[in-house]
């Protein structure tokens, strides 16, 4: 099989983990497949290419080639030459339609889950574009896709139901990154700690919540509780807006390399989770596979995933997340029954390496349909 897998729409986060994951497990993987991969600016960052062997050809976007009109004009001609047997998006939506059969990854929450309270964060100017950028999408997802695969079962039911079963699709759930399995791997990070250390490792989106950080500081700081305490963010001082008399409180780690992840989270006492919107995020099993507890928005998208080895707490009220947060620094008992469950809820979700062969199974499945 001759496989063109599609990372060229990625900039950061979940779906550069994702994608990264998913080549080295195919590099691990002995078959007789090409791998033709197209990376975007920021994923061919998050690999060695000296790593792969001959089954890998990449192409490498550069900035600029890479707004959407030139980037599907680069992509077309690349498949073209290529004549791939499948297309992989690993998340969409394509802005063209190919010639191949094209499976292509699913994540639109902002289509999903419409009542989040993200919704009455932004203003009406903003909601507006929202929605029609939105719209295109979803359009795009079911014109230029053969078939769309979900992270999760709620997600595959909802846009089954909203595209009317025009487009197959697939759930394959998400999983901690290979990389947490490979402790050789691991590359240590410097970190500024304090007595209790937060992490949120999140790129700078508004749904994000970000925001609401230095407000759950000020909670902290007025219940005179927590002397000595810091959020360590995945996100630089520039990109934000915040007083800097919370530098004290806050370390900007900026982007973090994926082989340091696991190295920081055991540099960590608790994984804080503000977002509004998702479709699936790894930051939560992460957690749990690392043995910390997670202080998460509830919103139904994070008890999905996490079930109760989470402590939830209301979206946008930071005395909340203050509450919960101090809550797992002075209960112990608390604090290990969440890690505990974590341990126990992580079980649900397999290893990199199945979805990497569910994955496979699907592009072996739908190769050569258009033919």
């Amino acid at each position: 099989m001759k496989a063109l897998i599609d990372n060229s729409n990625l900039y950061a986060g979940g779906g550069i983990q994702v994608a990264t994951s998913f080549l080295h497990d195919l590099c691990s993987i002995e078959d007789d497949n090409q791998y033709h991969v197209v990376q975007s600016v920021n994923s061919a960052k998050q690999i060695n290419k000296e790593e792969f062997d001959d089954r890998f050809y990449f192409y490498d976007l550069t900035k600029e080639n890479s707004s959407i009109l030139k980037r599907s004009n680069w992509l077309k001609k690349i498949e073209n030459e290529v004549k791939p047997n499948v297309i992989f998006t690993v998340f969409g939506p394509s802005y063209h339609k190919s010639n191949f059969p094209k499976v292509v990854g699913f994540a639109l929450g902002q289509v999903l889950y419409p009542q989040s309270p993200y919704f009455k964060k932004i203003s009406l100017l903003n909601l507006v574009k929202l929605k029609l950028v939105s719209y295109l999408k979803s359009f795009l997802f079911q014109k230029n896709s053969d078939v769309l695969i979900y992270e999760t079962e709620d997600a595959n039911t909802i846009y089954s139901s909203i595209n009317k079963n025009k487009v197959k699709g697939y759930t394959v759930s998400n999983t901690v990154n290979s990389v947490f399995l490979n402790k050789e791997s691991w590359k240590e990070i410097s970190v500024e700690k304090s007595s209790f250390n937060i992490i949120y490792l999140t790129a700078n989106y508004l749904h994000k919540n970000i925001e609401i950080i230095p407000k759950v500081i000020d909670e902290l700081i007025k219940a005179d509780k927590l002397k000595d305490f810091k959020f360590h963010l995945s996100v630089n001082k520039t990109e934000m807006n915040f007083d800097d008399k919370y530098d004290p409180y806050i370390n900007y780690l900026g982007k973090v390399e994926i082989k340091q992840i696991p190295l920081l989270y055991k540099k960590m006492d608790l994984l804080f989770m503000p977002t509004l919107l998702e479709t699936f995020s790894t930051t939560y099993l992460e957690a749990m596979y690392m043995q910390i507890p997670i202080v998460a928005s509830d919103m139904s998208f994070a008890r999905d995933i996490c079930s109760d080895a989470a402590f939830f707490a209301e979206p946008l009220n930071p005395k909340d997340y203050a509450r919960k947060i101090l809550a797992l620094y002075y209960d112990n008992d608390l604090y290990e029954s969440l890690v505990q469950k974590g341990t126990e809820n992580l079980k649900r979700f397999g290893t990199s390496m199945d979805r990497t062969k569910k994955y496979l199974e699907i592009l072996k499945m739908h190769a050569n349909a258009n033919n």
